[in-house]
């Protein structure tokens, strides 16, 4: 029975972050439009608290794909006021320039009768290390 549940679990949650395809609208630098969206969400088999993801990030028409992880992180979901599941996130932007770099940061997910909210927010830094921006999107 125990892994029935943690394969809805994975199956359920996948489902989530991939937002029934549809893209995330948020900002980055409180203020510049940023949408981003999964092409791909899955279970590492080595590590079942991990999810390997891949997708992309536009910020106002400038478009790069992505890769990361998304991993549980039961000490915050567990001290976490509004029972929201957490979870740590870093993505590494594809490209070299210097509006390329690495989201890192958390997801919520707050699970609701009506609709489950998922929140990524935490901070961009160009691979230069010469931009660093705060960054939220949510569906």
């Amino acid at each position: 029975m125990m892994i029935f549940a943690s394969v809805f679990t994975y199956a359920q949650t996948s489902n989530l972050i991939m937002n029934d395809g549809n893209s995330y609208a948020g900002k980055i630098d409180d203020k510049t439009k940023i949408n981003v969206g999964f092409y791909s969400v899955f279970l590492d088999k080595d590590s079942p608290e991990t999810y390997k993801v891949n997708g992309y990030s536009d910020v106002e028409g400038t478009k790069a794909d992505f890769s990361g992880t998304i991993i549980f992180n039961s000490e915050k979901t567990k001290n976490s006021k509004d029972e929201s599941k957490i979870y740590d996130l870093k993505f590494s932007e594809k490209g070299t320039g210097k509006h390329n770099g690495i989201f890192s940061g958390e997801l919520s997910i707050k699970k609701s009768s009506d609709k489950n909210q998922l929140k990524f927010e935490g901070t961009w830094t160009n691979y230069g290390n010469t931009m660093k921006f705060p960054f939220y999107f949510n569906n």
